[in-house]
Parts: C-alpha cells; structure tokens; sequence
C-alpha cells in the first residue's frame, strides 16, 4: 500500500469502497412508492433503516435517522408516524419492522401482475375473435372467386380480383347476389365483370337484396315488356334485330 514512503489512496479506497458494502433500495419499492403513499423523505428513511439493519442496528432512535440524513428531527417522526398508520413500518422490541412494507409491495406487484394476466387473456380473446371474423368475411370470398374462375374456365385476374373483393367488402353485395349476377352473365355468355357489375349495381339501385326479389324483379319487367309488344306489334318486329343482344340489364 506505500509507494515510495506514500500511502497508495486510490487502492486503499477502492477497498474500503467495497469492503463497507451497499444499501440497497429495491426497484419495484421505488416503482410502487407513489400507490403506497410514500414522498422523498419516507424513501429516504427506509434507505436509512436498511442500511442500520445491514450494519447490524435495530435499536434505532429520531438522532440517528437525523444524524445520517441530515434531516430534522421532527420531519423525521412525521414520516415514520405516517408510514406507521399505513401499515409499512411496525415497532417489535424497539426496532422498526418492514414486513408490512414488503407484504403491501407483494400485494400490488400481485395486482399488477394478475391484470397483465387478464389484459393477455383478453388481447388473445379479442385476437380469435378478429380472425375468426376475418375467416367468416373471407370464406365466402373465397368461395365466389372460385366459382368464377370455374365458370370462366381460367384463373382471374388481380384487376378481376379487386373487382369481386370489392364488390363484397366495398359495396357490401350478398355473396348470393354476385352469384346470381354471374349465373346470368354465364347464361347470357357474356363472362364479362363490367356487365355483371351492372347488374349488381342495378339491383342495389332498385333495394333488392335477395334471389327471389331478383326473381320478382326480373318478372315484372318482362310482363311489363310482353305488354308493350301486345300494344304495339309492328315496333317490336322493326327493332327485333336492334334488340337482339340487349336484355334487361343492358344500356
């Protein structure tokens, strides 16, 4: 430790350093110090009674939490008093308890924790619950863009794709209806999208939501048509051949 008559200061105070030891203050006091009720000087405090216990002092008067914090005597018994009446400090044979302390640090991390549990719960819930939905919201996609490409005969297109995607995510049309509105392209052979999303924009025009409304539709039109042929014979054999590719959802 002499070095040329010399005490060598920085060893002999990095062993001192170490040799005195730490006071410690957990985190998770620190983390819960505003829900227990606890200020500065009450932390301060209970760092002091830990470094008493470390050295071995459970004996403890107002002087010495006062000599070692350089606080006032009586701010100390204050704070002490106060931790008393929350239940964080005890007196057992003249020495301040902190098991009521930890048991309230113990019952807040077990809140804490058992709400992370339940918030976890409830995120992996909600999660089934939005791919469940987006299940249900895609099979039925996925099941009308089949039978397009069946009845087309190849695969869609992404353009065609958007286009039926929108048709049912967009404009919120019943898989029943693109359906019927395809099974009346295909029997007319006209496999064509624009024409289909006449029709559908056709029927959402006149409210019609299910097959047999377009049923219903289709055969008051066609009365409608038989009954102005019946009135006027020579018109509907002049315009027979104008007429020949336009049906009810043609313009």
């Amino acid at each position: 430790m002499v070095n040329g008559g010399r005490f060598h200061i920085p060893a002999l105070f990095s062993r001192d350093f170490f040799a005195e030891g730490f006071t410690v203050m957990p985190n998770i006091l620190i983390k819960y110090s505003d829900r227990l009720g606890l200020e500065g000087t009450d932390l301060l405090i209970l760092l002091a009674i830990f470094y008493f216990q470390q050295t071995g002092r459970y004996e403890l008067e107002i002087a010495d939490f006062s000599q070692l914090l350089h606080i006032q005597e009586r701010q100390i018994q204050v704070s002490i008093e106060k931790m008393r009446d929350l239940g964080l400090l005890t007196d057992i044979d003249q020495s301040l308890e902190t098991t009521g302390l930890f048991e309230k640090v113990a019952d807040l991390w077990a809140e804490e924790r058992m709400r992370a549990v339940q918030q976890k719960q409830q995120e992996a819930a909600i999660t089934v619950q939005l791919k469940a939905g987006k299940e249900q919201l895609l099979s039925p996609l996925i099941n009308i863009i089949n039978l397009f490409e069946r009845e087309f005969g190849r695969a869609l297109t992404p353009i065609e794709i958007d286009q039926i995607k929108n048709w049912y995510c967009e404009h919120g049309y019943a898989e029943t209806l693109i359906k019927e509105a395809l099974k009346r392209a295909v029997l007319r052979g006209i496999l064509n999208l624009n024409y289909m999303d006449k029709i559908l924009a056709s029927w959402a025009k006149m409210n019609i939501r299910t097959t047999r409304e377009v049923i219903q539709y289709e055969e008051r039109f066609q009365d409608k048509k038989k009954r102005k042929e019946q009135s006027d014979p020579d018109q509907k054999i002049a315009k027979e051949q104008d007429e020949k590719f336009k049906d009810i959802y043609l313009t």
